[in-house]
Order: structure tokens, then C-alpha cells, then sequence
């Protein structure tokens, strides 16, 4: 895989974060509704077709739930395309650097790291030298993220500043990969 490849897959998998988070938002205002999704559905395919029953998503909390989850998919997805980017690219995550790029990359190691140990509910996962304090400017202000005090404890995004903070950090990857 080239870098350009993994710059594409990025932006695929931040697509999906917009789609979902979308998807999120209709679901919460009521726009899709129940008895028009759940549905019987047949999905014809080459090798054999998919059947899907009523049932799993006949009130609106299902719905919302299920959205919930779209997203956690879809953000762990954009965790770790964009950790693969930074991987392709030759630059290692590094807790004892002070270059702001190298920092960036080990913030994104650290919540591709979240992820992989529990899509649907991700924990920090922070071990030997990475237990420290990390520091980073962004454009929209600076992050500054106890990892000693999150390790074993549930990733939020709030931790990051919100997921704002998280586009912000996507295309700080993309400038400094580029």
C-alpha cells in the first residue's frame, strides 16, 4: 500500500464518521422513522441473497442505539486508517519526541491503541513510556491529555476536545503527511 492509497482510505473512513454522525442526528430528531425502516428486506446479491426481518429496530431507541454504535465504528475505522497512514509513511509513534508532527502521530497511536481494545466501548491502553503528560498545539487551541491518569479508563472524545478536535486532528495528519 502507498501513502496515497492510506491518505484515500483516510478519507473514506472520515466520510463514514460524517455519514454516521449524520445518520446519528437524523435518528435522534425522529426523521427516520421506525415503521418505515423496519422492514422485511431482501438484499439480492451474486453469491446468495441476504434476508433481514422486522423487529430490530422498531422504536426510535433502537434506532438511535444502532446509530450509536455506526458511530463508534466508524470513528475506530478513522483511528486506525489514519494510524496506518503515519505507519506507511515511515513515522513511528515516539513518547520521548518533542516534534510537534511525531507528537500528533502518537496521539493518533494512542486512540487507534483505545480502539483495539474494544470497538464498541474503547479504554486507554497506556503502558511504560507513553504514561506520561502529551502536549500538542492544534489550530483550534492547545491539547494537553494525562495519559497516566487515563490509562484503563473509558476513551470519549471529550477528552480530545470533542470530535471537532479529532477532524482537527485528522488534517493536522494530512498536512504533515503531505
Amino acid at each position: 500500500m502507498t501513502l496515497d492509497d492510506a491518505l484515500v482510505d483516510v478519507d473514506i473512513a472520515f466520510l463514514q464518521v460524517e455519514f454516521s454522525i449524520k445518520l446519528l442526528s437524523y435518528s435522534e430528531l425522529d426523521r427516520i422513522r421506525p415503521a418505515e425502516f423496519d422492514i422485511h428486506q431482501v438484499v439480492l446479491l451474486e453469491q446468495e441473497n441476504l434476508a433481514f426481518p422486522t423487529g430490530r429496530f422498531s422504536t426510535r431507541e433502537e434506532i438511535v442505539r444502532a446509530a450509536m454504535v455506526a458511530v463508534s465504528l466508524a470513528l475506530a475505522g478513522s483511528a486506525l486508517t489514519l494510524d496506518k497512514a503515519w505507519d506507511i509513511a515511515g513515522i513511528r509513534p515516539n513518547p520521548h519526541s518533542a516534534d510537534g508532527p511525531v507528537k500528533l502521530r502518537t496521539l493518533v497511536h494512542m486512540v487507534r491503541c483505545a480502539y483495539a481494545h474494544g470497538v464498541a466501548d474503547p479504554k486507554w491502553e497506556v503502558r511504560g513510556d507513553y504514561r506520561q503528560v502529551l502536549e500538542l498545539d492544534l489550530a483550534n487551541g492547545a491539547l494537553r491529555l494525562d495519559l497516566r491518569e487515563l490509562h484503563g479508563r473509558s476513551f470519549d472524545f471529550a477528552q480530545l476536545g470533542g470530535h471537532a478536535s479529532w477532524f482537527e486532528i485528522r488534517n493536522a495528519s494530512l498536512a504533515a503527511l503531505a
